[in-house]
């Protein structure tokens, strides 16, 4: 019998690197793991991540990446522009949202131990209507 990893509760600052990606990859696409969870609401992850460091998520079974373009202010008032991948995901999440909430801790820990990011930038949104 499958649990959901949402319930183990294992701190992702104290877990491998391997054991943190196996567990993002199960979070969003074993069907098993969705059941345990309960996980029947429908959310898209979306992640952006400069170019150079894209890489770091090819672990990934499936997403869809997207070349972005970020504007940032400098604190000397100047701008810079960075070249990003966006990255896009869609799960399933339960209803008390763990799911989603998971896969963030995950990813903060993931981006402390292997990315380097000084701000990683990760968030889940509901999808109301889609094709998939």
């Amino acid at each position: 019998m499958v649990t959901c990893p949402c319930k183990v509760g294992i701190d992702p600052l104290k877990m491998p690197v391997r054991a943190i990606q196996d567990e993002l990859n199960a979070l969003l696409y074993n069907e098993e793991v969705q059941k345990a969870c309960d996980a029947k609401d429908r959310e898209l992850l979306t992640i952006v991540i400069a170019q150079p460091k894209a890489f770091h998520f090819d672990f990934l079974q499936g997403k869809t990446e997207w070349k972005v373009r970020g504007k940032w202010r400098r604190p000397d008032d100047g701008f810079d522009i960075e070249r990003n991948v966006q990255l896009d995901i869609q799960f399933r999440d339960a209803a008390n949202e763990c799911v989603g909430k998971r896969i963030i801790e995950l990813l903060k820990a993931y981006n402390t131990k292997m990315v380097g990011e000084t701000l990683l930038y990760a968030r889940t949104i509901p999808v109301e209507e889609g094709t998939l």
